[in-house]
């Protein structure tokens, strides 16, 4: 994949992150910004830990093919 279609992929992961994390917030009935965030930090967290845990994973099985 080119650069602006990376670009374009991870513009359109935050904005469904950030429109994801508007509508947790407004269903809670906080118009503040610390719930806004915290429940972006959350959100975040979750998503990220399974993309860390699989690019691990993969980065293990690759060094071990090419060991081979």
């Amino acid at each position: 994949m080119k650069f602006t279609e990376w670009l374009i992929a991870l513009s359109l992961i935050v904005i469904g992150l950030l429109c994801l994390t508007m509508s947790a917030t407004a269903t809670v009935g906080l118009s503040s910004i610390q719930p806004f965030v915290s429940m972006l930090l959350q959100i975040c967290l979750w998503t990220g830990i399974p993309l860390v845990i699989a690019m691990v994973v993969y980065i293990i099985i690759k060094t071990k093919n090419q060991k081979q």
